[in-house]
């Protein structure tokens, strides 16, 4: 007779690492700064379009890309590697043998359902059904040691950086290739050499903003689940984001590492935890000012220096990592033992959070809700991200103090183990 799956409790407080609920909890809180920026502007990566009514937009837009742009979500994939990791250990540690592959492959499996109902009915930015392939990815690696996981990390690294020398050696042709265009009068150049000469004109001239009201996308919830079709594509077979696949799997990986080292149960596991936390930040910061100050006022003046675009290869994930070693430490050191721990409990409800913001963006910006669509500056926007924050904390208490689980984690935790059965 086969052993039954174990029953679909909640991890018990005992069990649970406070660390990390506290760290996704600041993780889920921060994502919401860039990605409510996707929901509001029709092209919100641009650095002079939209959202700029003053020069104050500016200043605000350089702050938040320097000290959020990717860098939650870089913790926020860290610590997927993390949960992933610590959930398929426990279930190894109940000595289920194959079934635990078994129950950890049914949880990425509904983590990819839920995902991709999120981001064909809600929001096409979004991340989970990329993470859930990932996790399949990074099974292999779950028993390496330190020293080997190191090992591994380099090959993605060196990729990115090998793409970015690339990437580089174009800008740098195609700077060549106009200066060697422009030599010639205009009567001697080809139509090819005043190609280029015009491409890279628009590439170095400083944009204008755009700051008006386009015309508010998606006015019915139809219309809404069509576009998210259009950009989403699982159905096509894009079942993960090619572009930051090497990215995700670093943090991921640095996750498992990390854990594996102990200092998410105790910091002081690691020797020289506080200067190494420091010496990361303090070069974490120095890069993503360099790389933010570049995109937001000197964006039209192309990087041509190999070693500028080495630089510019991990600001995100450098900064991410500072920040999951500064928390940590902080919160093993002085908020431990505090009572009112309202971030955790955000943390704890992680997946509920996510989709909840979601949910809220679209109501607030899209035209099946209040169509406040392009409508407010990079300042204002950050007023309603303070909004949210307010009315997800002050949720996620009020359902903590009366259940073990937010809403979609019980779901996800009962789907897991009861799918199949």
């Amino acid at each position: 007779m086969s052993q039954p799956l174990p029953s679909p409790a909640p991890t018990s407080s005992a069990e649970r690492i406070g660390t990390l609920d506290f760290l996704r909890g600041i993780a889920i809180l921060g994502i919401l700064v860039m990605n409510i920026e996707s929901f509001s502007y029709p092209d919100p990566w641009s650095p002079f379009k939209n959202g700029f009514s003053g020069p104050e937009d500016h200043t605000v837009r350089f702050w938040v890309y320097f000290l959020a742009q990717g860098k939650f979500f870089s913790m926020f994939t860290l610590l997927f590697g993390v949960g992933f990791y610590v959930f398929l250990e426990r279930l190894e540690a109940k000595g289920l043998g194959l079934k635990a592959l078994d129950i950890y492959a049914r949880r990425l499996l509904w983590l990819f359902v839920i995902g991709v109902i999120h981001a064909y009915m809600i929001w096409d930015g979004d991340v989970l059904y990329h993470y859930a392939v990932c996790g399949f990815l990074i099974f292999p690696f779950r028993s390496f040691t330190i020293r080997q996981l190191l090992m591994v990390l380099c090959i993605p690294i060196a990729i990115l950086l090998f793409n970015d020398y690339q990437r580089t050696l174009r800008t740098q042709n195609s700077f060549l290739s106009y200066e060697k265009a422009i030599e010639k009068s205009e009567d001697e150049r080809t139509a090819d050499e005043q190609r280029t000469i015009d491409q890279w004109v628009r590439k170095t001239t400083e944009g204008k903003s755009e700051m008006k009201v386009d015309e508010t996308p998606r006015q019915t919830l139809l219309e809404s689940w069509v576009a998210n079709a259009e950009h989403t594509r699982v159905h096509k077979g894009a079942i993960l984001y090619q572009g930051i696949l090497f990215r995700t799997l670093i943090m991921m990986i640095l996750g498992i590492l990390l854990y594996k080292s102990g200092i998410f149960k105790d910091y002081r596991s690691a020797r020289y935890y506080w200067p190494l936390t420091i010496t990361i930040l303090i070069l974490a910061l120095v890069i993503n000012y360099h790389r933010y100050q570049h995109w937001t006022y000197d964006y039209y003046h192309p990087v041509t220096n190999i070693w500028e675009g080495w630089l510019f290869t991990f600001p995100k994930e450098t900064l991410g990592l500072a920040y999951i070693l500064v928390f940590n430490g902080l919160y093993q050191k002085w908020l431990k033992n505090s009572k009112f721990k309202i971030i955790s409990t955000a943390g704890k409800m992680a997946l509920t959070n996510y989709i909840f913001q979601s949910i809220l963006c679209g109501l607030i910006f899209y035209g099946y809700g209040l169509g406040k669509y392009n409508e407010y500056s990079r300042f204002e926007l950050l007023l309603i991200v303070v909004m949210i924050w307010v009315i997800q904390l002050g949720l996620s208490w009020w359902w903590m103090k009366r259940f073990s689980q937010g809403p979609l984690e019980r779901a996800w935790r009962k789907l897991t183990y009861k799918a199949f059965s």
